[in-house]
């Protein structure tokens, strides 16, 4: 009787570890990958808590885009195009493209 269960049991462990899923590879832009972040928005993190007006953007490269918390900004989606996310007393909270 103990070899009956011993049988069964280990017959449905091996057939539970064939349902394993396999690994995938990952969702989204990889790290460093120009694509994923072809406005520059990743190297620009040490301005976040800078008021927005002691710091000049570089527009000749990219055009630059201030948003803030009442902003109405268009849906149109420019991937070179850098948006500065500011809160209600004008200082940077982050940077996105798009």
């Amino acid at each position: 009787m103990f070899f009956i269960r011993f049988v069964i049991i280990a017959a449905s462990l091996v057939a539970l570890s064939a349902c394993q899923l396999a690994p995938t590879e990952p969702v989204g832009p990889r790290v460093g990958d120009v694509s994923s972040d072809p406005c520059g928005a990743n190297d620009l993190g040490f301005m976040t808590g800078m008021r927005v007006g002691e710091v000049q953007f570089d527009t000749v490269d990219r055009p630059v885009r201030i948003v803030g918390p009442r902003s109405a900004i268009t849906m149109d989606h420019r991937p070179e195009r850098l948006n500065v996310n500011i809160d209600a007393s004008e200082r940077i909270t982050g940077f996105r493209c798009g």
